[in-house]
């Protein structure tokens, strides 16, 4: 039986799931039509689109970036620590007369933000419990580091990783001829390594055209060498975690990178977590939690 329909709206795609018990995911729609493709008028249309025949089965919970300010209708943050509880209190109703409701995002504190998500507060409730404590690394464009503290989101930090990785590959003198990441695994952990080891990342970044140069990288390693470097500087400013357990969620390539990254930085226990079930379940326990 259908309890909710769960709707994961990111920047890029658009996801609407049946859920049962437990968030269980019963059947899901994708659409490519994402929170950044829309004004705030057309939100409703797209939902009615893909979704219509599931619309009057059960109340509607939608995370992610459709409550940003530029989406379809801004929900307030909520603030750490937060729970299922405090975020199923601030749900926002875009639509007065269906029961569709959107979840905040989360900002670190109600003083000028500090740092602030939408979407990944979501799966981090669905990957951890009521009781539970551990960390979400939630990598991409910008990579989300989430801590749980029983049950609750005690505090996250946001690296802009892939956002970097991609300006520098298609904006700069670093990145002329520079070609795909992925087949290189030697000049990946060549980069995790020199970040880990030395902190002069804007010097090593030169370095990757320095080593062109001399004919030590190729096309393919070196943004693999890049890749590394990034990532690598991203673990080691979260290396006060090394002992804490951590869950990998994100797309499949990118997380084994980050595993093997993780790795090399001596985190010593790490999970990888589908992100989709951590979100339907993150979305399924909110709609429990509200008053």
């Amino acid at each position: 039986m259908t309890e909710l329909i769960g709707v994961d709206w990111g920047t890029s795609n658009l996801r609407i799931m049946r859920l049962g018990a437990d968030g269980a995911v019963l059947d899901r729609r994708v659409d490519p039509r994402g929170a950044g493709r829309l004004d705030p008028d057309e939100f409703a249309g797209v939902l009615e689109e893909v979704a219509g025949d599931w619309l009057g089965l059960a109340p509607v919970l939608i995370a992610g970036m459709a409550g940003s300010r530029q989406g379809w209708m801004e929900a307030p943050y909520a603030f750490c620590p937060s729970g299922a509880e405090g975020l199923a209190a601030r749900l926002a109703r875009p639509d007065a007369a269906r029961d569709i409701r959107i979840v905040p995002g989360v900002a670190l504190t109600p003083r000028g933000l500090g740092d602030v998500m939408r979407g990944e507060e979501t799966q981090a409730l669905g990957l951890f419990g009521a009781r539970d404590s551990g960390l979400m690394v939630a990598p991409g464009t910008h990579s989300k580091w989430v801590r749980v503290d029983n049950g609750a989101i005690a505090g996250f930090r946001t690296h802009l990783t892939g956002e970097l990785f991609a300006a520098v590959r298609q904006a700069t003198l670093i990145g002329r001829d520079m070609g795909e990441p992925g087949g290189d695994d030697a000049a990946f952990d060549e980069g995790v390594r020199l970040a880990l080891s030395d902190p002069a990342i804007t010097a090593h970044l030169f370095g990757v055209r320095v080593r062109r140069l001399a004919d030590d990288l190729s096309h393919g390693a070196a943004a693999d060498f890049l890749s590394g470097l990034l990532i690598g500087a991203e673990l080691a400013a979260e290396g006060a975690h090394r002992d804490h357990p951590v869950q990998v969620v994100g797309e499949a390539a990118l997380s084994r990178r980050y595993v093997r990254a993780l790795a090399l930085a001596g985190f010593i226990d790490v999970g990888v977590a589908d992100g989709e079930t951590a979100v339907a379940r993150g979305l399924h326990r909110i709609w429990k939690a509200m008053p």
